[in-house]
C-alpha cells in the first residue's frame, strides 16, 4: 500500500516537471528525428559528457544567456547543478583541457539561428518564445 508521504512526494515530483514543461521548451533541428529527450540526455550533453546523437551526429548544446531566468530554471533542474556549480565544472574544464562550455545566446532568436544551422544542436527556449523552423521535442 502507498503511504499518504509517498503520494505526497510523488504529487510534487509531478508538479515540477508540468511546471518546467510549462516554462520551457526544448528544440532541436528540424531534421534530428528525435521526439522526445530524458532530462538525464539534456544533462549529459550539456555537461558535453555525450557528444553523440544515436544516429552519430554531433550533439550541439547552446545555452541562453545567464540574464534569462529559464536558464537558472534549466541549470538548476535538468543540469543539476547551480549556477556557480556549472560556472566552477567548466572552469576545471577547461584548465584541464577537457572542454568548454557550450556557447550561450544573448536573445532566444539567436538559439533559433544556431539550431537551425546546426543539424546535430539542442538548446532550450522560455515557454513563450517563438520557435519558428525549429522542432520542439518533449522532456521526459
Amino acid at each position: 500500500m502507498v503511504q499518504p508521504a509517498h503520494l505526497l512526494v510523488l504529487a510534487a515530483i509531478l508538479a515540477a516537471r508540468v511546471a518546467m514543461a510549462d516554462e520551457l521548451k526544448v528544440v532541436v533541428h528540424p531534421d534530428n528525428p528525435v521526439t522526445e529527450v530524458s532530462r538525464s540526455f539534456l544533462r549529459e550533453a550539456f555537461l558535453k559528457k555525450s557528444t553523440r546523437w544515436s544516429r552519430g551526429e554531433e550533439i550541439r548544446p547552446i545555452n541562453l544567456a545567464r540574464k534569462y531566468s529559464v536558464r537558472d530554471r534549466f541549470t538548476r533542474e535538468v543540469v543539476k547543478k547551480t549556477p556557480a556549480q556549472l560556472k566552477s565544472y567548466w572552469s576545471q574544464q577547461i584548465f584541464s583541457g577537457k572542454g568548454v562550455p557550450p556557447p550561450e545566446a544573448d536573445t532566444t532568436t539567436y538559439v533559433i539561428t544556431y539550431v537551425l544551422a546546426n543539424k546535430g544542436a539542442v538548446g532550450y527556449l522560455p515557454a513563450d518564445a517563438e520557435t519558428r523552423g525549429v522542432k520542439v521535442v518533449k522532456v521526459k
